[in-house]
């Protein structure tokens, strides 16, 4: 009797130590850990929205700066002509009713490019596109720097030309009208460019790549090339402001080549020659006719591209750029001098 009392009570003190230890143990902090399931791979394509960057800069004709020229020929043909330039390239002029564009050519292979044309695809950015949407694309820079060199924008280069990084080799400089904060034109550069043409203020440590002093022969190539990107130019510009077209006219532009050279081998620069003589002496000892006329000159700009966008940011060089009287057009470029003659017939 007394070994099974002894045994109820060995029972019941053990399942009282079962119950206070296992049934009313206190909760333990637990460690919990996150985890994502592996994605899975399949073989399907992934697709990338219409408006995404890469999508919508696919077709952008700038893609083709680096590439060689017989691919641009594919899609554009030939050029109506190849122009001589001062950089050691040449330019290849696409010129006809529906676009205009320059492309510069070294060695087959595409360098740099200039268009003012609105129905090129330039994507992200677009002719006629307003300053502050491109500023809510791309932050407008006072200076871009890449190995030894670092070009400083001014104020005003900020406000008429300023320049934006597309990729790690290729730059936009961007022109920009003045009077309707719009963008007018593109030139897309890659850095040797940029180390050429010397848009900005330049700093630089090490040497920098110096122009060849062309001959005189080169020089009227030059020369030449110029007077005609920017008659072309000049007729760009004034269909995309709806005004007619002009015809070139041989003797305003002697008219305009002699006063060009003037202004070079006097050192001067002025619509009114040392002699006093103006436009209208000029074109009288052309042989010009006319009914009403018009003058720009220009010294010490890069080529005819940033002559024309500086014509076009000047009031009174712009009001005879867009004159709907005017029909007839010669213009005459020495060295870094440039004169255009507008006349109405």
């Amino acid at each position: 009797m007394r070994l099974k009392i002894i045994a109820f009570i060995i029972l019941v003190s053990a399942l009282v130590f079962s119950y206070l230890f296992y049934v009313n143990k206190p909760e333990e902090q637990q460690l919990v850990h996150y985890h994502q399931s592996p994605a899975e791979v399949k073989n399907e394509k992934v697709y990338i929205d219409e408006e995404h960057t890469l999508i919508a800069q696919q077709d952008a004709i700038w893609k083709f700066v680096g590439r060689k020229v017989e691919e641009f020929e594919l899609l554009y043909g030939e050029p109506v002509r190849k122009d001589t330039s001062l950089y050691g390239y040449d330019w290849w002029i696409y010129n006809d009713d529906d676009v205009y564009v320059q492309i510069a050519v070294q060695d087959d292979v595409i360098i740099s490019m200039y268009s003012n044309s609105d129905n090129l695809d330039f994507s992200p950015l677009t002719i006629g596109q307003e300053r502050e949407e491109i500023k809510e694309i791309y932050s407008l820079q006072d200076e871009i720097e890449f190995e030894h060199l670092r070009f400083k924008l001014t104020e005003n280069d900020l406000l008429e030309r300023p320049i934006v990084q597309l990729t790690e080799e290729l730059f936009a400089q961007l022109y920009i009208d003045q009077f309707t904060e719009k963008l007018a034109g593109i030139r897309i550069v890659n850095k040797e460019v940029l180390e050429l043409i010397r848009p900005y203020e330049l700093f630089y440590w090490g040497e920098v790549k110096e122009l060849v002093e062309p001959n005189k022969e080169e020089w009227e190539e030059v020369e030449s090339g110029l007077e005609q990107q920017i008659f072309d130019l000049t007729n760009e510009v004034r269909r995309l402001y709806d005004v007619g077209e002009l015809v070139w006219d041989e003797d305003s532009h002697h008219a305009a080549k002699t006063h060009s050279e003037d202004m070079y081998t006097e050192n001067y620069f002025s619509h009114y020659s040392l002699n006093g003589d103006g436009l209208k002496e000029r074109l009288l000892a052309a042989n010009a006719h006319y009914l009403s006329a018009g003058e720009n000159i220009a010294a010490h700009y890069i080529d005819a591209p940033a002559v024309i966008h500086g014509w076009l940011n000047s009031e009174g060089h712009r009001e005879a750029l867009l004159k709907a009287e005017y029909t007839h057009l010669g213009v005459g470029v020495y060295q870094s001098f440039f004169t255009q003659n507008f006349i109405e017939k």
